[in-house]
């Protein structure tokens, strides 16, 4: 038995985007560099330079937050050198198994880079001399990275009682072949699971063979309900007409969007039209932080503001996005998102006994817009309490204080290793006026 008086009691929230590893990387790495500056000279160099334990440690980060900010659901794409892909996926999935949380892992690849990349590409070599650019394809055929998908589907999928889901990521839409997309595909269905894949994140990657992204995968047969198409901020009327008609489902991750300044997705636009929309928090190290209240009240406040329009997205609307939206999202509608007989026990207790949350005539519109996202105290997934007293049951305060030392010397040397010059105090200089 929980005593709950004083508390919200709601299904677990469903964070249907993240970058794990990508969390050793904030605090100062990556700010102020739009999306693919940020890619090639912060993310893929140090993601080469991370020891195995590395990415225990990230996960392990990640997982204290998400569960301190009720996130109960994650789907994690992880981006990782080709030939480690066997080690650093049993590790990711074992950590899950070991926080508690419900994971899909995603593992992303890549099979090309287009030659309009070319010019970008030069660009940031001059920017960053010291690093390689790399856009991460993998070497050797796609027969081979499929065929490594499939083993690690096998090896993981429906681990720790079912907690536990792996699906293949095609990394973009522009960086992967129609065989890249269509072979992934495929191999998912074998399996019963989803793909997933970044689109239209930013005004680079919106065109894709001549036509907007979104029409591309159309065109080939990609788009599909079991497609959860990642961000989607530059679509027009006719993508997000595409996107109703093929059943396909998106994840919108406002903060980094912003983050990375490519824009405002039209959310609204796609609910209007039935498509399927849910929550994310992306990346560690653009956002940079893993909170899902605050998060929420970004989401309403920017379709909003970008609509000229306070009714367009209303709290009990974003709360749907937060749990039901994003269950339906990752193929689990019938499995966890609300709270009834029959589905798990995914769920979390918010206190609300806080000044800031008073006075409360509607406790959608208080979550949501007064929150800060430090009231979730207790955590519950498939009936194992998992967080209690916002403290894990698998981390106690002194295991806490030596994970973020780990975190810490993991961070500096990650980077060192890498070459990845960090923004530090002491390069910072004022701009104010004289």
């Amino acid at each position: 038995m929980i005593d709950a008086a004083g508390s919200a009691l709601l299904p677990g929230f469903v964070d249907a985007h993240v970058h794990s590893l990508d969390i050793l990387l904030r605090g100062g790495v990556a700010d102020d560099r739009p999306l693919y500056d940020w890619l090639v000279n912060v993310n893929l160099p140090a993601a080469r330079a991370y020891r195995l334990e590395d990415h225990a440690t990230a996960v392990r980060l990640f997982s204290l937050e998400a569960l301190r900010s009720g996130i109960t659901t994650v789907v994690d794409q992880i981006e990782v050198p080709f030939a480690e892909w066997d080690e650093i996926s049993d590790v990711v999935v074992d950590t899950y198994v070991q926080t508690g949380l419900r994971a899909v892992v995603g593992q992303m690849f890549y099979d090309t880079v287009p030659p309009e990349m070319d010019a970008l590409m030069a660009a940031y070599t001059r920017k960053e001399p010291q690093l390689t650019p790399d856009l991460g394809a993998q070497p050797g055929g796609l027969e081979d990275v499929l065929a490594k998908l499939e083993t690690l589907i096998r090896r993981h999928h429906g681990k720790a009682d079912g907690r536990i889901s792996y699906w293949p990521a095609p990394g973009v839409a522009i960086l992967c072949t129609a065989d890249a997309l269509l072979g992934a595909q495929r191999l998912a269905r074998r399996h019963g699971v989803m793909t997933t894949v970044h689109v239209a994140e930013s005004p680079l990657d919106r065109m894709q063979q001549g036509m907007s992204s979104v029409q591309y995968l159309a065109a080939i047969g990609y788009l599909a309900p079991d497609v959860l198409a990642g961000h989607c901020v530059q679509v027009d009327t006719n993508d997000i007409r595409a996107l109703a008609v093929a059943g396909a489902k998106v994840s919108s991750q406002p903060v980094s969007n912003l983050f990375l300044g490519n824009g405002i997705a039209p959310v609204a636009d796609m609910q209007t039209a039935g498509v399927v929309v849910a929550l994310g928090t992306d990346d560690g190290n653009c956002n940079n932080s893993v909170n899902f209240l605050a998060d929420m009240k970004f989401a309403a406040l920017l379709q909003k503001g970008r609509a000229g329009n306070p009714a367009v997205l209303g709290a009990e609307k974003v709360l749907e996005m937060a749990t039901i939206d994003g269950a339906t999202a990752v193929g689990l509608a019938d499995v966890i998102g609300s709270v009834e007989v029959g589905k798990q026990a995914d769920l979390i207790l918010v206190d609300l006994s806080g000044a800031h949350l008073h006075p409360r005539q509607s406790t959608a519109s208080v979550l949501v817009y007064q929150a800060n996202g430090t009231e979730v105290h207790t955590v519950v997934i498939a009936g194992e309490v998992v967080l209690e007293n916002r403290q894990p049951t698998w981390l106690d305060p002194d295991a806490e204080r030596r994970l973020v030392e780990d975190v810490d010397e993991a961070s500096a040397r990650i980077l060192t290793d890498a070459r990845v010059r960090p923004r530090t105090d002491q390069t910072w200089v004022s701009r104010r006026a004289v």
